[in-house]
């Protein structure tokens, strides 16, 4: 079953994009206003989240609408799941129906199968992932589709259907997981204790906003996600709730926490303990967030300068957006300092450009930039120097023909200490500001070559394509080296992923052919492959061989980017409403007498 695309409560309002303006979607000044299409919102609750009417067993005497209706049963509170399945089942079959606590979150490959005259149902369904309690859905790629041979009929004495024959484990629908809960987003400090990182849960609807916030401590107290645990550090040993965190009271949140792991006394620790409070609880923080260590007297924090250790925050809604023409990288008009230089890069040095990508920190600027060189090949050069200045490039020795590269920068990168990501050989290498010998990266799967990568604001979580299959993991430091935690695959609707880029917090817009068209598609995948919405949907039948994003900043209230392009054919397009093709004329700098033929191509903004 396809993902539902009306605007649920993980869909953009339109009002919410109508008050961010048109200066963060990257619209050049001279083309066509378009619309952007209906996006997830970040999920947050106010107390008006209220889930949709649950159907109970005796809503209907439809067959496969009574099938749908049971897989909505486990959806909600944990505690409560098997006791809301086991009210579809006859009293036997219930008393001795003991499924495991874990949720298996389906799609359905078609509608419930019913055999006139029959109380045999079948039902085929693809296992997406497991919800386990902490809120975390663990992706499941690589399951086969099953078919599930259920009995639905009546029972004697009783009035309605029951599910006389049903699968042990419990179920729900995606249709169900999306209607019913809610994404949110906890956070743990990188092991350098320099900023946060993400971690995507989800919040059953049906828990009230007052109990959101007990909710949260607990997943926090809980450590974070597998997949995220070599990049981030867990809560101190022994910081759990005092009781449970009473509602919202003259304006303030009041958090009680044992001092078994932690003293009041111990201000780092207490600062940076407050600050992942703040961004986890934000969604229900309101001016007032008490803290209180033991039996210490409490502590009230209303700055909010603890967006700062988010590194998303730093991003804006009018990114510089650049492009390569004619083998120099080139500012499009309309984006924010189009009249500049274009940063780090002498003259001399933007020549023969392919590719290239810039950050920043707080002081400098990075540039990692593909150039041609004689005979068809290809090299790497890069270059840091101080914002506004410029700096020589120098040579990484890499093998084979280049992708796109990433930089993982922070706000406080010391000059010649970032670190780079680049395809290169059909395998991914990393590299550095300072040049020198590229070393490879173990990306631990044997998917095929690694053709594409990209590094989230947080510069952490890592996603990339191999062997045409999307996979997230995280760079882990150990000593002086970094590596790749072990990957887990993303499922997408896509037969084979061809580009991707952090579109969010918790999303990664991916392309490539859609398995049940295929033709070639641009859409946004929630982290975890369970979420989906298309951004175009029928782009042809050539590849999408590049796809940049500026992330969306958390702050803003959406949680995926306005500001996506692509190259398709060697030629460069913004993804709005539909796909608009980057010209010369959008070049801030005029070219006089453009070469025929040649088009703007390798689009990337400044992160």
């Amino acid at each position: 079953m396809r993902r539902p695309r009306r605007p649920l409560r993980l869909l953009l309002a339109g009002a919410v994009l109508a008050a961010l303006g048109l200066g963060g979607c990257g619209i050049p000044d001279n083309s066509s206003v378009l619309p952007i299409g209906p996006g997830p919102t970040t999920g947050t609750s106010s107390g008006n989240d209220v889930p949709p009417t649950r159907n109970d067993r005796e809503a209907t005497l439809d067959k496969a609408q009574f099938v749908q209706y049971y897989l909505q049963a486990a959806a909600g509170v944990f505690d409560d799941a098997p006791n809301r399945v086991r009210r579809f089942l006859p009293p036997p079959t219930a008393a001795a129906f003991k499924p495991s606590p874990d949720i298996h979150v389906v799609r359905q490959i078609e509608k419930p199968l019913v055999n006139p005259g029959s109380d045999n149902v079948t039902v085929k369904v693809q296992q997406v992932g497991v919800l386990g309690r902490n809120g975390i859905l663990d992706p499941t790629p690589n399951e086969p589709v099953v078919e599930h041979h259920l009995v639905v009929g009546t029972v004697a004495g009783q009035s309605g259907l029951f599910m006389r024959k049903a699968p042990p484990q419990l179920l729900i629908s995606d249709e169900a997981f999306t209607n019913f809960y809610v994404q949110r987003t906890i956070y743990f400090w990188n092991t350098e204790r320099t900023g946060l990182v993400p971690d995507v849960r989800y919040m059953p609807l049906s828990v009230p906003s007052e109990q959101q916030p007990t909710e949260i401590l607990r997943w926090l107290s809980a450590g974070p996600a597998p997949w995220l645990a070599e990049a981030v550090d867990p809560l101190p040993d022994g910081t759990t709730a005092i009781g449970n965190v009473p509602a919202v009271s003259n304006d303030k949140l009041q958090i009680n926490l044992s001092d078994q792991g932690m003293s009041q006394e111990d201000s780092r620790v207490l600062d940076r303990l407050r600050r992942q409070l703040m961004w986890s609880l934000r969604p229900n923080l309101p001016r007032v967030l008490e803290l209180r260590i033991g039996h210490s007297d409490p502590i009230d924090y209303t700055d909010m300068d603890y967006l700062a250790s988010n590194f998303a925050y730093r991003l804006t809604d009018r990114p510089e957006r650049f492009v390569v023409f004619d083998g120099r990288i080139r500012r499009l008009s309309g984006s924010a300092g189009a009249t500049e230089p274009v940063p780090v890069l002498t003259p001399a040095d933007n020549r023969n450009v392919r590719d290239a990508a810039i950050s920043t920190s707080s002081s400098d600027a990075y540039a990692a930039v593909v150039v041609g060189e004689a005979g068809g090949k290809q090299s790497l050069k890069v270059g840091t120097g101080r914002i506004g200045g410029q700096a020589p490039l120098r040579r990484v020795t890499l093998p084979g023909s280049l992708g796109h590269p990433a930089w993982a920068v922070t706000p406080d990168q010391r000059s010649g200490t970032a670190f780079g990501l680049i395809p290169a050989g059909g395998a991914l290498y990393g590299f550095t500001a300072a040049g020198g010998p590229a070393r490879r990266i173990d990306v631990s799967v044997d998917a095929g070559p690694v053709k594409a990568v990209a590094i989230a604001p947080d510069a952490h979580r890592v996603a990339f394509v191999a062997g045409g299959r999307l996979y997230v993991t995280v760079l882990a430091t150990s000593g002086d080296t970094v590596q790749l935690s072990a990957p887990r695959q993303i499922r997408t609707p896509l037969r084979e992923v061809t580009a991707v880029d952090w579109s969010g917090e918790g999303w990664l817009s991916v392309a490539g052919v859609r398995a049940a068209t295929k033709r070639v598609a641009i859409m946004d995948v929630s982290v975890d492959g369970v979420l989906e919405y298309d951004r175009l949907q029928d782009l042809g039948t050539e590849a999408v061989s590049h796809l940049t994003a500026y992330p969306a900043n958390p702050a803003t209230g959406r949680v995926t980017s306005n500001s996506v392009s692509y190259v398709q054919g060697g030629v460069a397009y913004d993804a709005l409403f539909e796909a608009v093709k980057i010209t010369v004329a959008n070049l801030a700098e005029p070219v006089q007498n453009p070469p025929a033929g040649v088009a703007p191509t390798a689009p990337f903004f400044l992160n």
